[in-house]
């Protein structure tokens, strides 16, 4: 299945004010402007506008000004020429000229013009995407509105498939592909090769009286199991760390920008997908995919556990395919409001792993970072469940999530056949 190509955004808005979006959801995120960013750079054009245009209007205004004294003083001899005109009153007149007056205010005004860069420059430039509606002015700090989130992960997708289609969209195979969480009401023998946990009890029970034999009779042909729900519906899960560290080195970036892309992929795309974003830290709390640039939670430890368990309860009544991606570069040490340290973390953490392969959910760890406490919880992972876990850089991140679930729904489309 290859991905089709979106729109691109420079159809709404230019490659710059791409960029220039990009770095708004940075600020959001709590990060300052490089001095080389688009932003100061178009803020810093337009101080230079400002200043040179008021440097050519008070230099016109003093040459109105210049002309308007001579004309004024001209008509002022040709006044004391005329019989009857006193010297007070042509005095008067000159001092009390409004239009001298207006524009002597004026050139004092420009006079005063700051030539460096102002925080009234910096404004104007953001208040341009509020017009548009891709920022929200009413908030106390620049945001991305739902709008301009999805507009930038639009750009994200482009250059992700892009970069993809260079070297193609890889498989990655999981484990009964298309198989839904919820049996058919229908049952037939079993099989080998069918998954236990199909295993109707109570069928094969009455499979056993209907032959007319007793329980303690019960053999490999009385057994019945459910038929399988076949689905190509994707629950895709994103879990992201917003602890402290992933503050550094590009990751939460990386990890926000992943979100907007693949969630952009879905409403264009596969629209019947869902996508669920949680963001984790000490708390855990469940957030629109555009208001991922946000802070959601206060940075401090790694509650995985906690973000595991929050996933697995929002989606255990719902249908589909269900898979969770949990980004982060952290060990868990947390865990129930409390710090607890490594070892008892994993515990949890496995816990859950265990938790996810019973209830059908693929687990992906995806960490973004080499500690050894990373690697010994991916090894205890992987014994768990049936889902990866493997280590990337920030700059790789949206890559390998977007081509993972491209190559799900090729599996999932391929049962259908």
């Amino acid at each position: 299945m290859q991905a089709k190509a979106i729109g691109g955004p420079c159809s709404d808005i230019s490659n710059r004010q791409m960029e220039m979006l990009r770095e708004i959801a940075r600020m959001q995120m709590g990060h300052g402007l490089d001095y080389d960013s688009k932003i100061m750079d178009r803020a810093r054009e337009r101080a230079r506008r400002r200043f040179e245009g008021a440097r050519q209007r008070k230099a016109e205004a003093e040459a109105e000004l210049e002309e308007r004294e001579a004309e004024q003083m001209q008509r002022a001899v040709e006044r004391l020429l005329e019989p009857g005109e006193s010297l007070e009153d042509i005095l008067e007149d000159l001092v009390s000229d409004e239009d001298r007056g207006r524009l002597g205010a004026e050139i004092a005004e420009l006079g005063l013009e700051h030539q460096g860069l102002t925080k009234k420059d910096f404004d104007e430039v953001l208040s341009e995407f509020d017009r548009r509606g891709l920022t929200d002015a009413r908030r106390p700090k620049v945001a991305l509105t739902s709008k301009g989130a999805r507009l930038l992960g639009r750009g994200f997708l482009n250059q992700i498939l892009q970069r993809l289609s260079r070297h193609g969209v890889g498989p990655h195979r999981i484990e009964e592909p298309g198989h839904g969480p919820w049996p058919a009401s229908t049952v037939r023998p079993y099989e080998v090769g069918d998954p236990y946990d199909r295993i109707s009890v109570e069928r094969s029970l009455l499979a056993v009286l209907e032959r007319g034999g007793g329980f303690g009779s019960l053999g490999l042909g009385d057994f019945r199991v459910f038929e399988a729900i076949h689905s190509t519906e994707v629950l895709f899960g994103i879990l992201v760390d917003q602890s402290a560290s992933m503050n550094r080195g590009g990751k939460i970036e990386a990890a926000v920008e992943t979100g907007l892309a693949i969630y952009e992929l879905m409403r264009a795309q596969f629209p019947e997908d869902r996508l669920r974003v949680l963001a984790f830290s000490e708390e855990v709390r469940e957030v629109e995919p555009w208001e991922l640039p946000g802070p959601a939670v206060p940075m401090g430890y790694t509650d995985i556990r906690a973000a595991l368990r929050a996933f697995r309860r929002a989606v255990s009544n719902e249908a589909g395919n269900k898979q969770a991606h949990l980004i982060t570069d952290s060990a868990p040490n947390f865990e129930d409001g409390e710090y607890v340290g490594f070892e008892r973390a994993l515990a949890g953490v496995l816990d859950e792993a265990r938790r996810f392969r019973a209830s059908g959910i693929i687990l992906n760890m995806v960490m973004l970072d080499d500690d050894p406490d990373l690697r010994e919880v991916a090894k205890a992972v992987a014994r768990r469940n049936l889902g990866r876990v493997f280590f990337t850089r920030p700059g790789r991140l949206g890559e390998a999530l977007v081509e993972d679930y491209l190559a799900s729904k090729r599996e999932f489309l391929r049962q259908l056949i």
